[in-house]
């Protein structure tokens, strides 16, 4: 089982070689363009960086729990872009 430092690490290496930037990582996973990440879209972030597919449902509401805070189980740009800056830091 992947743990929390390689998971991330996919998502890092995820953001900086598929994106310009984490604004364009978000907007091309919040496919409905409602500023916001839902558990699927975040999902399918969390595939996307190959975490396998058991791990991604969990690794995606650890996120959402994590990072939201708000508490509306979304994420919305203010908190991904913080939660990005920190990963990529």
């Amino acid at each position: 089982m992947a743990s929390k430092k390689e998971i991330l690490g996919k998502i890092r290496i995820l953001i900086t070689q598929s994106f310009k930037n984490p604004e364009d990582a978000f907007n091309f996973f919040d496919k409905n363009g409602d500023g916001y990440l839902e558990y699927k879209e975040v999902k399918k972030l969390v595939k996307k960086a190959k975490v396998s597919g058991y791990l991604s449902s969990i690794v995606a509401n650890k996120i959402i729990r994590g990072l939201d805070k708000d508490v509306n189980k979304k994420l919305n740009w203010k908190e991904f872009s913080k939660a990005t800056k920190e990963l990529l830091s």
